[in-house]
């Protein structure tokens, strides 16, 4: 295991090496003294690299040049593009499972320590909310799953999908230049559609989560016409709104980053903060919603809890602590 670490933090530092020099060519000389080993080693390992799909080029007596970050999910191509301290660094990349949020919980009762980032570029059973599966179609989205350790009450719960709801809107609005809204209790949305949805499950003793997984699926290259029939009307994916691709490991390290910032704000106490910018960017305030019971109403605020206050066409006020809210258009 401690090979394996040491040889991906190799790897993650060649990489980075050749991000941070972009479309020039680096010599072999200089790379092999920043990454610490020899020549002959540091062919190898570029080679090995090379197999797993980032087109390093090598040319004789110069060195080696990256022309263009590929999108790949792989450790060192992720890791060099991380900059966060502890979220995501403990990074599990799996070309397929059946759920990352499954992957996430064993880990996480084996002892994983709270940051750590299971990854998949397909799964076979994604789960969503209410038991409905998540479509999760092999190299083209994000699925993953992150384990926390948060020191708060089963009672607060809520507060670590509006954590991740608002990371995620702000990593689209500010990074991807879309207006990314979120639809309570966890989906975002994009012109009235669902780019993205959040699932989080605990493991609790007593009055206090052991851990919780944050499971996430971020549509972000299905191209028009790639989503089921069932849903395509209602989906919708960042490459669909921008009218480009995007690389998915540049979004996903962007997303540790600001979730990262979130969470040490929401360990400080500022509670306030996470709730202001959830109001900010949502989407089922001030709206018409239909409600699983079929009474509908007005969503007309949120509780310090995270749930929802509907005012009925009755009149009454309700509090809405789970299920489903369809906004009436």
């Amino acid at each position: 295991m401690k090979a394996e670490s040491g040889r991906i933090q190799r790897d993650t530092t060649i990489v980075t090496t050749l991000i941070r020099h972009l479309g020039e060519t680096v010599s072999g000389e200089a790379m092999a003294r920043e990454v610490g080993m020899s020549r002959v080693a540091l062919h190898k390992r570029i080679e090995v690299l090379k197999s797993q799909g980032i087109p390093i080029k090598s040319i004789p007596r110069r060195g080696y040049t990256l022309e263009e970050i590929p999108d790949l999910l792989i450790p060192p191509l992720f890791l060099a593009l991380l900059k966060s301290q502890e979220i995501g660094r403990n990074y599990h990349f799996l070309e397929q499972t059946d759920s990352t949020n499954r992957v996430a919980r064993e880990l996480g009762r084996e002892g994983a320590p709270e940051g750590t980032l299971v990854v998949a570029e397909s799964q076979t059973r994604g789960k969503g909310r209410q038991g409905r599966s998540w479509f999760s179609p092999r190299g083209e989205n994000l699925y993953l799953s992150l384990v926390l350790r948060p020191s708060i009450s089963l009672l607060e719960i809520s507060h670590i999908t509006f954590l991740a709801s608002v990371a995620l809107t702000q990593v689209i609005r500010e990074r991807i230049s879309l207006e990314a809204l979120i639809k309570w209790p966890n989906d975002i949305y994009i012109r009235g559609k669902k780019v993205a949805g959040i699932l989080v499950e605990m493991e609790s003793q007593g009055t206090k989560p052991q851990f919780l997984v944050v499971g996430v699926g971020l549509n972000v290259n299905t191209p028009p016409g790639g989503f089921p029939p069932e849903i395509s009307t209602r989906a919708t994916s960042l490459m669909i709104e921008r009218s480009k691709p995007l690389l998915r490991a540049q979004i996903l390290a962007w997303f540790m980053e600001t979730l990262e910032s979130r969470y040490q704000d929401l360990k400080k106490g500022h509670k306030e903060e996470l709730l202001r910018y959830w109001r900010q960017y949502n989407y089922t305030l001030g709206r018409r919603v239909h409600l699983e019971d079929g009474r509908e109403g007005w969503a007309v605020g949120i509780t310090p809890q995270g749930a929802l206050l509907v005012r009925t066409l009755g009149g009454s006020l309700l509090s809405v602590g789970a299920g489903d809210v369809e906004v009436v258009e």
